[in-house]
Parts: C-alpha cells; sequence; structure tokens
C-alpha cells in the first residue's frame, strides 16, 4: 500500500493531486478490528482483550491509538497544513513501528 502510494504521488502530483497513508495498527473502536484482533488471539491462544492489551503494551505510549487521534491527523493531512506533503506516510502506531 506504502509502494502504491508513493506511485500515487508521483503519478498524479503535477495535476495537484497529493496522496499520504496512514498507518495504523487497529484502532480498537471499530467494528473490523474486533474480527481481526479475534483472529490473532486465537492463533496465539489469548482471548481478544488480552491480544489488544499486547498490542498496546508493545507501544512507546502504552496504549493504542485512538480514532480520534486517526481522525485528527486525517484532518490535519487533508488540510493546506500539510500542503507539502505527498507520497509519505503518517506513522500512528505509537511507536510499535518506528520509521
Amino acid at each position: 500500500m506504502e509502494a502504491l502510494n508513493r506511485a500515487f504521488s508521483a503519478e498524479w502530483a503535477s495535476y495537484g493531486v497529493r496522496a499520504v497513508c496512514l498507518r495504523t495498527t487497529g484502532i480498537e473502536e471499530t467494528p473490523t478490528i474486533d474480527v481481526v484482533f479475534g483472529l490473532h488471539a486465537s492463533a496465539y491462544h489469548v482471548t481478544s482483550k488480552e491480544f489488544a492489551a499486547t498490542m498496546a503494551a508493545n507501544t512507546h505510549r502504552k496504549r493504542a491509538t485512538t480514532l480520534a487521534e486517526l481522525a485528527q491527523a486525517a484532518v490535519f493531512l487533508a488540510s493546506e497544513h500539510a500542503a507539502a506533503m505527498t507520497g509519505t506516510v503518517a506513522n500512528l502506531t505509537g511507536g510499535i513501528i518506528v520509521d
């Protein structure tokens, strides 16, 4: 996805189109994450809550990124304040993935 983002940016930047990815480790407040965490939890023989707690514990902040934090980042990236940003990835993993 990130490579596609960079290619899209290179292709469309001359038309004034920007491409920015938002990278998260899963937002607990979304319904899809119950399914995803459930699959991972099952593979590790733990509950979904235990898996979510482990994921949060592995971040630098010791907590998961919230839906509000994701939304705030998206609003910023869509604004003129981020006009120079294209072909890049906003890392919202809380440090679980370090660039």
